[in-house]
């Protein structure tokens, strides 16, 4: 293999680059607590797929949370209704029919 001495500082930035993009995908993947920004690309999904899903899906407390006027969704949460999407749908749909249950009665 014949390295031409010109590059050999470009492999050095390499390795640097590397290990960034290693350091930041290792972070991404523990923060627990994430924007709809970061869920949305997280998911792969749009930010106005997230607010719906927000709106008709997730349940607050459980896949998100408002603190202080920003919501923050659970990275956990979302990933056990990525796997169990089928579960999570029931659970959502017998709360939800619980409070029309109380609602009508109102």
């Amino acid at each position: 293999m014949n390295i031409e001495f010109e590059n050999l500082n470009l492999i050095k930035q390499l390795v640097n680059d590397m290990q960034l993009l290693k350091h930041s995908l290792i972070n991404s993947n523990e923060k627990r607590w994430m924007s709809v920004k970061e869920i949305a690309q997280y998911l792969s999904y749009s930010k106005d797929r997230i607010y719906k899903l927000k709106d008709t899906t997730f349940i607050e407390g459980i896949h998100f949370y408002k603190k202080s006027g920003k919501i923050l969704f659970d990275r956990v949460a979302i990933d056990e209704w990525v796997i169990s999407k089928e579960k999570t749908n029931e659970i959502n749909q017998s709360q939800r029919q619980v409070v029309d249950n109380i609602l009508s009665s109102i």
